[in-house]
């Protein structure tokens, strides 16, 4: 994306009359469908000046329109938007799907832009979208950054390729997107199509500052497993990075409802065996997953399969998660898994298909695995080698693992979760190992009084 107003628009600029601004201006879509007709229609990659007209306002009240002598019927450019895909619907008509959209500051008349030079002609019919040329969308674009400042950066982080990184950093980016999708999901909160970045490429007039902040950002990809790849939200959206390695996901009301935390080489994961944890705050429930990557592998028919072969990682991590059971003392605190501690064995080639959905891979419960691994179940390969695959394990999908979260089934009880909340008020690594001795026990006590959840503070 070209960083001086002299240079060419770097893709082709649309302009058409968008039948869903209204879900874009008042109820703040991150994404919209259009239909257009089959020769009219914008391409893949297109950038597009979506225009509003009055009539198509059902809004009672527009502080913009009125007061200042224009017609009010002209028609206003209310946001700039990336085709992301086009697909036919019917005879001689496409649907074009526009995500992510940026919407102006305030909506600008198309009267207000008209100029020597720029010069604007009739806006398209609806269903129908108009390239414009390369000198005029260079002019409207540097018109339009200069009434909305906050344009430019929009622009350059959309057009500007992203940086290139190794097969290890894109599979620790895969799996941490899957973490924060899961934990979109388990609080019922939307991410928009946009939550997820890459930095930059490098540019020859790249700062030193910024060669540092992206070869820091690289280190921290290749060292930690699951670090939070998310863009710092801003206030308008539901999930929010409170740092490098916490997001937290909001329900409408502003109350934190789920929190998702990277405990990679830190004490928790060390004393733990565990990657990542998910405090879903409605049910005050803690529960920690392990990722773990399947290696493509031959059967002993010579087919093919995904498999997972350490069994002596296996039995380590399972060492350090905690075994005991607590018996439920009311409904709200029942739980259908004895185990708050389960793994998520996924693809290791996740990281070559780079995309906004969860992976698909295998839920287990730890106390499942641990039965497997010493009754045999799992030495299904070779001579009897260690194997953990789709074919022999029990394993929950990820639609239904997101549904038992969310609704409680899963995750520690009360008890176990008010002490597990000193731990990460203190972080003190013998705490975790007090508190690992205690949870191996089967008799702790449940406590008496309900937790509060309606506006809690992170003890973070």
């Amino acid at each position: 994306m070209p960083s001086h107003d002299d240079e060419p628009f770097p893709r082709p600029l649309r302009l058409f009359v968008a039948k869903g601004a209204n879900r874009i201006r008042h109820w703040s879509a991150t994404s919209i469908s259009e239909a257009f007709e089959k020769n009219a229609s914008p391409e893949i990659g297109d950038v597009c000046v979506l225009v509003q007209y009055e009539a198509d306002d059902y809004s009672l009240e527009d502080p913009d329109e009125g007061d200042d002598g224009t017609d009010d019927s002209d028609g206003r450019v209310i946001a700039i938007a990336i085709v992301r895909g086009v697909a036919g619907v019917a005879s001689g008509t496409v649907r074009a799907t526009l995500s992510p959209i940026y919407p102006m500051v305030r909506p600008v008349l198309i009267s207000e832009l008209r100029t020597t030079e720029i010069e604007l002609g009739e806006v398209p019919a609806p269903f129908y979208s108009e390239r414009l040329s390369p000198r005029l969308a260079t002019a409207l674009i540097r018109r339009l950054k200069g009434l909305d400042p906050d344009l430019e950066a929009w622009l350059v982080g959309q057009l500007t390729a992203p940086r290139e990184f190794s097969v290890a950093v894109n599979q620790s980016r895969a799996e941490a997107r899957d973490a924060v999708q899961l934990a979109a999901q388990f609080a019922d909160v939307e991410l928009p199509p946009d939550a997820f970045v890459s930095p930059p490429a490098m540019t020859e007039n790249e700062t030193l500052l910024q060669t540092l902040i992206n070869a820091g950002y690289e280190q921290d990809l290749e060292e930690e497993l699951l670090p939070l790849d998310l863009q710092r939200f801003d206030g308008k959206l539901t999930g929010k990075q409170e740092s490098a390695s916490l997001a937290v996901f909001e329900d409408a009301r502003g109350r934190a409802r789920l929190v998702v935390m990277s405990v990679n080489k830190k004490p928790i994961e060390l004393e733990l065996g565990v990657d990542l944890l998910y405090w879903d705050q409605v049910h005050d429930a803690f529960t920690f997953i392990q990722y773990k990557r399947l290696e493509k592998t031959s059967k002993p028919t010579g087919e093919s399969e995904w498999a997972y072969l350490r069994e002596s990682e296996i039995t380590k991590q399972l060492a350090l998660m905690p075994a005991g059971r607590v018996s439920s003392s009311s409904a709200a605190d029942w739980r259908a898994f004895g185990t708050p501690f389960w793994f998520k064995f996924v693809r290791g080639d996740a990281g070559t298909r780079l995309d906004e959905k969860t992976l698909k891979g295998m839920h287990v419960p730890a106390d499942w695995l641990r039965l497997a691994v010493a009754d045999g179940s799992l030495r299904s390969g070779a001579r009897g080698g260690f194997r953990v695959t789709y074919d022999n394990t029990k394993y929950i999908g990820r639609s239904a693992f997101t549904q038992l979260i969310s609704r409680g089934f899963v995750g520690t009880t009360r008890a176990r979760s008010k002490s597990f909340k000193k731990l990460l008020g203190s972080k003190k690594r013998e705490l975790i190992v007090a508190i690992r001795t205690e949870w191996q026990n089967d008799d702790v006590a449940p406590l008496a009084d309900p937790v509060v959840t309606s506006s809690p503070e992170l003890p973070f």
